[in-house]
C-alpha cells in the first residue's frame, strides 16, 4: 500500500543531526552543507524525506550510534514551546502529563500515551508509532526518542531522580557499554512484544518540585502551545492525519481511537472535521475501499480476511459496502482484475 507522502514532521531535529555529523570533521562538509540548506527550506517533512534521509546518514562510516548522539544532544530548549512549558511546570507529574499532551508538537509521527497500572505503586509511559515507517527509520527514532526522554528528565529533576526502567523494542545496540553511562536509568532492549519504548517509574518520582517552576509562564506557554495545535487542527491537518490513520493501521480504527491518538475528545475531533467540510464515516469507508481495492488487487487474502482486516462485523457487510461504491461485488472485482494483468 502506498504510503501518504504528506510533510508533517518537523524538519529541526534533523537539522540538528546535520550539524552533529558536520561537528565530527569526518565528513564531506559541502555534501553536508548542502544537505542541510536543502531541509532548512521547509519546516515540515513527510515520511519518505526521513526514511531517505536516515539511510544516507547511517550509511556513512563510523554512524552506528547515530540515533543515540542525536538523542543526547537534543536539550529541552529544542523542543521549543513545548520545552519551555516543561522546565516552567510544578513538579515531575504535571511535565510527563504535558508531553503526553503535546507529543504531536515534538515528533508527531509518535504518540505518548501515561497509565498508572491497578494495585501497583509505578507510573508507565508508552511511546509508540502512529505512522507506518521502515524498519531502519523506525529502530532509529526508538532509540534516538528514548534517550532524549533520558536526558529531558535529567535536565528537569537533575539529581533529584531515582533510577527508573526503559524497555525499547530494539535490538541490544553492539554500542550497549555507552548505555552504562546513563545511570539513572536501565536500559532493556528486545522488546519485540511492543513496538516502541515503555518507560516505569515509581508514583513517588510524580511529586519531585522542579527547579525552574514558574506559575506565570507556564500559563503563557501553555496557551501558546494551545494555540499551536488549534492552528494546526483549524488549517486542516486534522483530516490528512485521520486520513493516514484510517489508511496504515493494521486495522481500520474508530472515531474515539483517532481521537485518542490525536490526544482531542471525540466530539472534538467531530467538530474539527465538520469546519472542513467532512464526515467521519464517509471518510472511513472512502478509505476502506481504497484499501480494500489495493488488498484485492495485490494480496492473496480471502475476502473474508480483507473483511475483517477492514474492520467489518461481517463479510457480507463488506461485500454489500463495496458493491454499493464499486458497482460490483470484491470476488468479481478480483477476479477481473486478474484477467486483465
Amino acid at each position: 500500500m502506498q504510503k501518504q507522502q504528506i510533510p508533517v514532521i518537523p524538519s529541526r531535529y534533523y537539522l540538528r543531526l546535520i550539524e552533529i555529523l558536520i561537528g565530527t570533521h569526518q565528513y564531506d562538509p559541502h555534501l553536508l552543507t548542502s544537505l542541510r540548506d536543502e531541509l532548512a527550506k521547509t519546516e515540515l517533512l513527510s515520511i519518505q524525506q526521513i526514511e531517505q534521509f536516515i539511510t544516507v546518514g547511517l550509511s556513512l562510516p563510523n554512524t552506528q550510534d547515530l540515533a543515540f548522539e542525536l538523542g543526547k544532544n537534543l536539550k529541552l530548549s529544542s523542543h521549543s514551546l513545548v520545552g519551555y512549558a516543561l522546565m516552567t511546570s510544578p513538579n515531575l507529574e504535571h511535565a510527563l502529563r504535558l508531553i503526553a499532551q503535546y507529543f504531536r508538537l515534538i515528533m508527531p509521527s509518535f504518540k505518548l500515551t501515561i497509565q498508572f497500572p491497578a494495585n501497583s505503586q509505578k507510573v508507565e509511559l508508552l511511546f509508540e508509532p502512529i505512522l507506518q515507517m521502515n524498519k531502519q527509520c523506525l529502530a532509529f527514532h526508538v532509540e534516538a526518542i528514548a534517550v532524549a526522554f533520558y536526558y529531558s528528565l535529567l535536565e528537569l529533576a537533575e539529581q533529584q531522580l531515582q533510577r527508573y526502567q526503559v524497555y525499547l523494542s530494539i535490538p541490544e545496540p553492539v554500542y550497549q557499554e555507552r548505555y552504562l553511562h546513563l545511570v539513572k536509568a536501565n536500559f532493556h532492549f528486545n522488546y519485540t512484544w511492543m513496538s516502541g519504548i515503555r518507560v516505569v517509574i515509581d508514583q513517588q518520582q510524580l511529586a519531585l518540585p522542579l527547579p525552574l517552576a514558574d506559575a506565570h509562564s507556564l500559563k503563557v506557554v501553555e496557551q501558546r502551545c494551545q494555540e499551536q495545535i488549534q492552528k494546526i487542527y483549524h488549517q486542516g491537518e486534522i483530516v490528512e492525519w485521520v486520513s493516514m490513520m484510517l489508511r496504515q493501521a493494521n486495522q481500520v480504527p474508530t472515531l474515539t481511537e483517532c481521537a485518542k491518538v490525536l490526544n482531542i475528545s471525540t466530539k472534538t475531533l467531530q467538530r474539527y472535521l465538520q469546519q472542513q467540510g467532512v464526515e467521519f464515516q464517509a471518510l472511513k469507508q472512502q478509505i476502506s475501499i481504497e484499501r480494500a481495492i489495493d488488498l484485492l488487487e495485490n494480496s492473496s487474502f480471502t475476502i473474508t480476511h480483507i473483511a475483517y482486516d477492514l474492520g467489518y462485523s461481517n463479510p457480507a457487510n463488506f461485500t454489500r459496502a463495496f458493491n454499493k461504491v464499486m458497482g460490483c461485488s470484491p470476488q468479481h472485482y478480483r477476479l477481473s482484475r486478474s484477467k486483465t494483468q
